[in-house]
């Protein structure tokens, strides 16, 4: 009869073992995915720093409308713009019809097709000067450039 007692203890010694390897793994796998999220977003706001040192016609900025006006309703947070004209310190640039209550929004929609309705973005450019352009990214307003390749962001077409 002792041996019974025995291997009862070794096997819950065994599984508590287990559940530690196994929460140990279920943590760095974590660890790992959080980390990879980490490293991209940073290499997002690299590239966003980079692109807005260089405007190009069709360039997608990102914007956080809060920080650009005082007086905007509860849900209307952010919002796109392209770049419509570069002149000496001038860029032109329309802004998107639609504003959205989440960051995750805009990319979202933006995968579902929404810039390439021809009426997407107000017809009417505002110019801004570069110098401001460049405070705007500072500031955060501008808080993601996206630059399309072959005319596609995120899969889709950008008109």
């Amino acid at each position: 009869m002792p041996h019974v007692f025995g291997s009862e203890h070794l096997k819950q010694t065994l599984s508590i073992t287990l559940n530690k390897f196994v929460l140990l793994i279920f943590l760095f796998v974590i660890a790992y995915f959080g980390y990879e999220k980490y490293a991209f977003d940073n290499a997002e706001q690299i590239e966003a720093s980079v692109l807005i040192l260089t405007p190009q016609v069709n360039d997608i900025y990102f914007l956080d409308m809060r920080l650009l006006s005082n007086n905007l309703e509860r849900k209307h947070k952010y919002r796109l713009a392209k770049v419509v004209s570069v002149t000496g310190n001038n860029v032109a640039i329309v802004y998107g019809r639609v504003f959205y209550q989440w960051k995750n929004s805009v990319v979202n929609r933006i995968k579902h097709d929404d810039l390439n309705n021809h009426n997407y973005f107000k017809l009417i450019p505002d110019y801004i000067p570069f110098s401001t352009i460049k405070k705007m990214k500072a500031s955060g307003a501008i808080y993601l450039v996206k630059r399309p390749i072959q005319n596609k962001l995120y899969g889709k077409y950008v008109n």
